[in-house]
C-alpha cells in the first residue's frame, strides 16, 4: 500500500457495529470514549442554535460543536453497516449524484418526498432502532435517542439525522423498493426523496407507493411522473438517456455570481464573492467538467487578489509606523 493511502474499510453486518449489544451507560461511556457526565450533559442541553435557513426558510436546528462531534462520531459507526443497494444518503462512496446517476437511460420517473420527515421520526422511534435492532440495553437506548434529538424529533441540522432517519424508517423503505422491484423498477432514496424509473413506471405505481407511505404514518408530497422524453431533475441533477447534466437553474446562479464579480469594483466585496462561485464551480465540475477549469481561473484570481490585499494592509501598516 502506497504511504498516504488507507484501505477501503469493507462494510460490516450490524450486529458487528460499534454501537450494537451496549448492556449499560458506563460501556457506552466507555465504548465511546466519552466521559458518563458529559454525555448525560449533552442529553440535557446539547446548546442547540435555531437559525432559518437564508435561502428556503427552513428552521434548522445545529447541535452545539461538542455534540455534533459526537453525532458524526455516531455516524461513522453506523456508516459502516450493510445497507441495501437502494439507499443513497449518508453511505461513504454514495451521494446525491450517484443517485441521480441510478436512472440514467430511457424511461419513465417517478418522484415522491415524504414530507416533514425528520419532524416525523419521534423519540420513541429512535430508541426502539437502538433497543430492538441494536440490542442495545433500554437505558443505553434511551440515553442515545436523547443525544441525537431535539424536542423529541429529530434534528434538521444534525450530521446524524439522514442515517438515523432511514434506520427508523427501514421497513417502509424495503417496502417501496419491493413495490418497485415488482413492477421491475429501479428505486432510489435519498433521505426523503424517493425515485422509481422504468418502462413501467406509472401513475398507479406511484399511487401504490403513496399507500405504503401514508400506512406507515407519514405523508407523502411533491409526487410527479416523468415521461420518457420529458426533462428529469432528480435530486437537483438533469437526467437523461446518456448521463447527467447541470440544472438551468445552478447554470444562472453561477452565471449571476460571474456577473457581479465583474462588475464589482471594491476589492473587500470582491474577495467575500469569490468564495462561493469557486464552491459552485468546482461542485459543478462534478457534472459538468468543463466547469474545472472555469473555478481554477478564479480560485486563481482570488488567490491574486488576497495576496494584494495582504501585501497592501502591511503597507499601510508600515507607512502608519513611519508617520
Amino acid at each position: 500500500m502506497s504511504k498516504g493511502k488507507q484501505a477501503k474499510q469493507p462494510r460490516i453486518p450490524i450486529d458487528r457495529c460499534h454501537l450494537y449489544g451496549i448492556q449499560s451507560p458506563h460501556t457506552l461511556a466507555k465504548r465511546l470514549g466519552w466521559e458518563l457526565n458529559k454525555l448525560n450533559g449533552l442529553a440535557a442541553n446539547g446548546g442547540y442554535r435555531v437559525y432559518k435557513h437564508k435561502d428556503t426558510g427552513r428552521e434548522i436546528q445545529e447541535p452545539g460543536a461538542s455534540l455534533q462531534s459526537l453525532h458524526r462520531q455516531l455516524h461513522r459507526y453506523l456508516a459502516r453497516v450493510e445497507v441495501p443497494d437502494y439507499l443513497h444518503s449518508a453511505v461513504k462512496g454514495r451521494s446525491y449524484l450517484s443517485n441521480a446517476r441510478a436512472h440514467v437511460g430511457d424511461g419513465r420517473l417517478l418522484k415522491i418526498d415524504i414530507a416533514k420527515f425528520y419532524q416525523s421520526v419521534p423519540q420513541h422511534k429512535v430508541m426502539h432502532f437502538f433497543r430492538d435492532v441494536m440490542g442495545c440495553a433500554s437505558d443505553v437506548a434511551g440515553l442515545l435517542a436523547n443525544l441525537i434529538c431535539y424536542r423529541s424529533v429529530l434534528a434538521t441540522g444534525s450530521s446524524i439525522s439522514p442515517i438515523i432517519s432511514y434506520y427508523t424508517y427501514k421497513s417502509l423503505f424495503d417496502k417501496l423498493a419491493a413495490v418497485a422491484a415488482g413492477h421491475g423498477l429501479i428505486m432510489t432514496c435519498y433521505v426523503d426523496d424517493i425515485t422509481m424509473s422504468g418502462s413501467r413506471a406509472s401513475r398507479a405505481v406511484l399511487h401504490e407507493a403513496r399507500s405504503v407511505i401514508f400506512r406507515a404514518g407519514l405523508r407523502a408530497h411533491k409526487d410527479r411522473s416523468f415521461t420518457d422524453n420529458s426533462v428529469k431533475i432528480v435530486t437537483g441533477v438533469v437526467v437523461g438517456r446518456s448521463g447527467i447534466a447541470l440544472p438551468f437553474s445552478r447554470w444562472q446562479k453561477i452565471r449571476q455570481a460571474m456577473r457581479e464579480i465583474a462588475a464589482c469594483t471594491d476589492d473587500t466585496k470582491k474577495l467575500k464573492l469569490y468564495p462561493r462561485l469557486i464552491s459552485r464551480l468546482y461542485e459543478a465540475a462534478q457534472i459538468d467538467p468543463q466547469c474545472r477549469s472555469r473555478a481554477e481561473f478564479y480560485h486563481s484570481q482570488w488567490r491574486v487578489l488576497k495576496r494584494q490585499s495582504s501585501m497592501a494592509k502591511i503597507e499601510a501598516i508600515a507607512a502608519t509606523q513611519a508617520a
